[in-house]
């Protein structure tokens, strides 16, 4: 109920209408959580039941939550109040994060201000991406819940950035293999190690053909290149430690590993090291569970416009349309990882800011 109690809170007149009809919405969570329930037994091969029946309970389940929560607009909603301004005005009424957490926001935020400077002096190209970008346009900064910054780039630029960084005492980059993920981490970050703000930074590649078909060949590379680092014989001490730096002798291993396969990518004409009109996602990126291909043309980047975001001006892609409702669908719906967002940063490290300036 927590998605229904935090829409309640925002809402002044219909409290008492949201109240009345809380024994009908419950009987409809109620009826959501015996779906799920049937769902998690169809994906379990319980009593014979197949994989496509959870699907199909599975849109069962969608169902209802879009009737519960269509409900609950259309009460909060004004009269006369067009019903996209009514979601716009409840997501920009949400509440700041507080404490620990609104100080690793604001922390990350003067950061990606410094960042953009960076760049500017130095003729680098970036935008801000994923839920950085969402949070830009439905909330004119951080998403409530979020403590991360994501920005992408094109590798070349991520190379001259290590490169100019290298040469710079204010800040330092963070590379980290992530065993979860098979991923490469790159994280900007200041030199003091004792701040732990950072910029997530995402590689694209040059591609002639940034098209869904170079996305699914590279995504089937990158399935093999998994399968091979499981039985690499560096893999077990690798899951053992979880989170491997570059500075650890087992990070070259890895790294041969993401090598080789995007020599292989080079190779079969998915990517490029040319300036082409097309982009591609970075074989060592995370791959998020979404149908959205991370294959664009560049003209759907650049030029990047400057967006504001907690009050920092920075740069967003050319077509906002494309990287937000394309990848998350209407963005206006209310999320599912309100209470369930990954954490980046630990409870501990969030405590131990509230009462320090960064």
């Amino acid at each position: 109920m927590s998605i229904l109690s935090r829409i309640a809170d925002h809402l002044p007149a219909s409290k008492r209408a949201i109240r009345d009809l809380r024994s009908d919405v419950y009987e409809l969570y109620e009826l959501n959580r015996s779906i799920n329930a049937r769902i998690e037994q169809a994906d379990n091969g319980i009593n014979d039941n197949m994989n496509f029946r959870a699907e199909w309970l599975k849109s069962d389940n969608d169902g209802v939550s879009m009737r519960i929560e269509t409900m609950l607009w259309q009460l909060y909603r004004n009269d006369n109040e067009d019903l996209q301004d009514a979601k716009k005005r409840f997501f920009t009424s949400l509440p700041k994060a507080n404490g620990g957490l609104r100080a690793m926001q604001l922390g990350c935020a003067k950061l990606l201000g410094e960042f953009d400077t960076l760049c500017k002096d130095n003729n680098l190209q970036y935008w801000i991406a994923f839920g950085t970008l969402l949070g830009a346009i439905r909330h004119q900064g951080f998403i409530p819940w979020d403590d991360d910054s994501d920005l992408g780039m094109m590798r070349s630029e991520i190379n001259k950035l290590i490169n100019i960084v290298s040469n710079d005492g204010r800040y330092r980059i963070s590379i980290v293999y992530d065993v979860w993920n098979f991923c490469k981490q790159i994280r900007f970050m200041y030199e003091d190690v004792n701040n732990p703000c950072f910029l997530d930074l995402f590689i694209f590649e040059e591609s002639r053909s940034a098209d869904k078909k170079a996305f699914e060949e590279q995504l089937g590379l990158r399935m093999k290149m998994i399968a091979e680092m499981k039985t690499a014989s560096y893999y077990s001490e690798w899951k053992e430690k979880e989170f491997i730096p570059a500075s650890d002798p087992l990070a070259n291993r890895i790294e041969e590993t993401f090598a080789k396969y995007r020599s292989i990518e080079m190779s079969q004409g998915i990517i490029d090291d040319q300036i082409t009109n097309g982009m591609l996602w970075g074989i060592e990126n995370i791959y998020f569970l979404s149908d959205y291909k991370w294959a664009c043309q560049k003209r759907e980047v650049f030029p990047t416009q400057t967006i504001s975001f907690e009050r920092i001006l920075c740069q967003a892609p050319k077509n906002l349309r494309k990287f937000t409702e394309d990848v998350y669908g209407d963005i206006y719906r209310v999320p599912m990882d309100i209470t369930t967002h990954c954490e980046h940063v630990s409870k501990e490290q969030l405590r131990a800011l509230e009462n320090q300036e960064l």
